[in-house]
């Protein structure tokens, strides 16, 4: 009993000189694996760096770029594969110019009072006149009929929008038509002016072809026509144009030629009449208008539409050909 006293007293001496206090200690030597997880766990981002498959994309790291824009966006013409150019530009003599040169009366109404007299009083030829050919690189204008006809000059004020088929305006499809043609012609080196509605004052090329589509209210009538200025200064040339034309699309496309109905609106087209406007083609120009097909019919819609480079190609064709037997 002693030696159990003594025994106690010595390990009570000793834990007294090394500063401690004889309680147990409850902290066990090597930690346990639950705790490790505890503590590796705050250790490391709430997100672990390796997710299951379906967890990895559904939660992403990293929020997505949104880009906004810059700017509203614009409205911009539906045309079918070919994107809208920009308006031509060109050096014209200011307005008080053109007022001098020609009338400032805008083209009366279809069927209004006196319309066919005001038309009909410019229908005498017009003095000859020498052929325009410079020499040098061949210039070429297309006018897309129709296009930004809501620009046109106070003189031109009555302009009409076109026919319409197929869910397309006629200027879409005649836009469309002149700038496939432009481009087939520039690859062959030629100079092209694609033109809208409005014709540069006097406006001078190495030949002249305004391009339209036709339409029927009954839905009836169908292929192409051509005709020039019945107040032609050059009529033998004007002549040899429309003919060299009406071969060649012919042959090109398969559409029907369809005279019989050749207009008074054809022949006395606005942009011919430059005894009458000053936004015209001058005298001496070899001059043409050409009506596609019909935007009414469904058979014309196929090549309009469905098939514009065929309509292009034939254009082209019949434009170089032409060109090739100037002087």
């Amino acid at each position: 009993m002693h030696r159990y006293m003594l025994g106690w007293t010595l390990c009570a001496l000793v834990l007294l000189l090394a500063g401690c206090t004889p309680t147990p200690m409850a902290v066990p030597a090597r930690v346990q694996p639950a705790a490790q997880e505890a503590v590796q766990a705050a250790l490391t981002p709430a997100v672990p760096t390796t997710m299951p498959a379906a967890a990895a994309t559904a939660v992403p790291t990293a929020a997505p770029a949104v880009l906004e824009p810059t700017a509203a966006p614009t409205t911009v013409p539906i045309l079918p594969t070919i994107a809208p150019t920009a308006v031509p530009q060109y050096a014209e003599p200011d307005d008080t110019a053109c007022q001098r040169t020609s009338g400032t009366t805008p083209l009366p109404a279809p069927g209004a009072p006196g319309a066919q007299d005001f038309f009909r009083s410019f229908r005498d030829p017009l003095a000859a006149a020498p052929l325009y050919n410079p020499p040098g690189t061949r210039r070429i204008g297309l006018q897309a009929g129709h296009w930004l006809t809501d620009q046109v000059p106070a003189e031109l004020g009555r302009l009409q929008g076109g026919s319409s088929g197929g869910g397309k305006a006629e200027w879409q499809v005649n836009l469309d038509v002149s700038q496939r043609t432009a481009a087939l012609l520039e690859a062959d080196g030629f100079d092209v002016d694609v033109l809208p509605s409005t014709i540069p004052p006097r406006y001078q090329a190495h030949v002249f072809v305004a391009l339209h589509a036709d339409g029927d209210v009954s839905g009836a009538g169908r292929g192409f026509k051509i005709a020039r200025p019945g107040f032609s200064s050059i009529p033998s040339v004007d002549d040899k144009l429309v003919d060299t034309l009406n071969n060649v699309y012919a042959a090109a496309t398969g559409l029907p030629r369809d005279d019989e109905h050749i207009t008074l609106r054809m022949r006395y087209y606005y942009a011919f009449n430059s005894r009458r406007y000053c936004h015209a083609v001058a005298t001496g120009v070899p001059q043409a208008i050409v009506e596609m097909g019909y935007m009414t019919s469904g058979t014309d819609r196929q090549w309009l539409i469905g098939n514009p480079d065929r309509l292009a190609r034939g254009l082209a064709d019949g434009i170089t050909a032409f060109l090739r037997i100037l002087p």
